[in-house]
């Protein structure tokens, strides 16, 4: 049993130095994580600024009653919900590829947290989002870094729930909030078989849609550049059922261009509950070392 625990100790130890040497790739694919995202919703992460209102008249003049209801339809599907916490696991392709399991926390329209844990369920780092803060946490090397969200979105009216109802594959005006009834005048229906909901108004010429598969679930969300058919950045979909907050996505695939270079993400969770009692600790660390934002992006450059 001693001789047991020794091995159990030395192998404990090797993977305590292995997180220890890869601490950095795991930084810069947690912030990847995130960015990733915001870029695929919003074509781009760079200083975009809001457009006039382009509407395109052919599918305008086609949104009839009969459309309408089909937007009921897809709102009666988005349930309530106030708190989320699951597991899961993250995928990230970058010139080389990560895994890592995850934690996920969320408070709705508040707050989204992540923590990366890619052995033995320690936490090596997290990384939090709110209305006006960026907070990410480099636990081996005892660094932090604490900057307004602006950092990321640019001057884009995103908000905290435009990116949560991206994580969970829900429908929403940028900015507005989750589709509901009092936003279906900024949709567009443009096909009712599959469904394919497209938002009324352009940001600096890409615009944005929402395509169903045939039994009415998400299956993608596609950044299009105004009157082109092909995407320029895609969110995918899939093994999306009904929760107590309605329709969720389980598995979430992007691709899109972070600092010129080409990532892939994917994010599956498990065990999802609704709901609960949820703690995110947004407490600056004892001892530990502040990073710049410029620190944050030179890790693409490596």
């Amino acid at each position: 049993m001693k001789l047991l625990a020794q091995f159990q100790f030395i192998g404990y130890s090797l993977k305590v130095k292995e997180i220890r040497g890869n601490s950095l790739y795991i930084m810069k694919k947690i912030n990847i994580a995130i960015l990733i995202v915001l870029a695929a919703s919003m074509a781009a992460c760079g200083s975009i600024k809001k457009a006039a209102s382009v509407t395109d008249t052919t599918t305008t003049t086609t949104t009839t009653n009969n459309y309408m209801s089909t937007l009921d339809a897809v709102i009666a599907t988005l349930g309530d919900w106030q708190t989320m916490q699951a597991g899961g696991n993250i995928k990230l392709g970058a010139g080389s590829s990560f895994s890592s399991s995850i934690q996920v926390r969320m408070v709705r329209d508040q707050s989204i947290s992540i923590s990366l844990r890619p052995m033995l369920g320690i936490e090596v780092g997290k990384l939090i989002i709110t209305a006006d803060s960026l907070f990410a946490v480099d636990k081996v090397h005892k660094r932090y870094i604490a900057e307004k969200v602006s950092l990321l979105t640019s001057g884009i009216p995103v908000t905290v729930s435009d990116v949560q109802d991206i994580f969970l594959g829900r429908p929403f005006i940028l900015g507005k909030g989750t589709l509901k009834e009092s936003l279906k005048d900024q949709m567009t229906v443009s096909e009712v078989y599959p469904l394919v909901l497209t938002a009324n108004e352009s940001y600096k010429g890409y615009g944005y849609v929402f395509n169903f598969d045939k039994a009415g679930r998400i299956a993608s969300l596609s950044i299009m550049p105004t009157g082109k058919a092909a995407a320029a950045y895609q969110v995918n979909y899939s093994d999306v059922h009904g929760t107590t907050a309605g329709n969720i996505a389980h598995n979430i695939n992007a691709n899109a261009t972070v600092e010129n270079k080409n990532i892939a993400f994917s994010l599956n969770f498990k065990d999802i509950e609704w709901n609960g009692k949820v703690n995110i600790d947004l407490s600056v660390p004892r001892n530990y070392k502040r990073m710049s934002a410029r620190d944050l992006f030179s890790m693409f450059s490596n």
